[in-house]
């Protein structure tokens, strides 16, 4: 079995495909966005150092909704 990663995905998905991928990876974004940003307060709050946001995958999110021209507008 071949596993497939999210960018052969991309390249493959055309018409309501594409169109639930698009959808599915901007609510993903959204929900990582809001999970770090409650972090980031946490944080603040406790005094606590910051952890990196790489450990929520927002730029992996985040490139692969550049790849289908469908970045969320901040």
């Amino acid at each position: 079995m071949v596993k497939q990663s999210l960018f052969d995905l991309i390249g493959a998905t055309t018409g309501p495909e594409r169109d639930l991928l698009i959808v599915s990876l901007q609510s993903l974004h959204r929900e990582r966005v809001s999970s770090y940003n409650a972090l980031c307060t946490a944080c603040s709050i406790s005094g606590d150092k910051v952890p990196p946001m790489s450990l929520f995958g927002i730029d992996e999110v985040t490139d692969a909704l550049r790849r289908l021209g469908a970045l969320p507008i901040r």
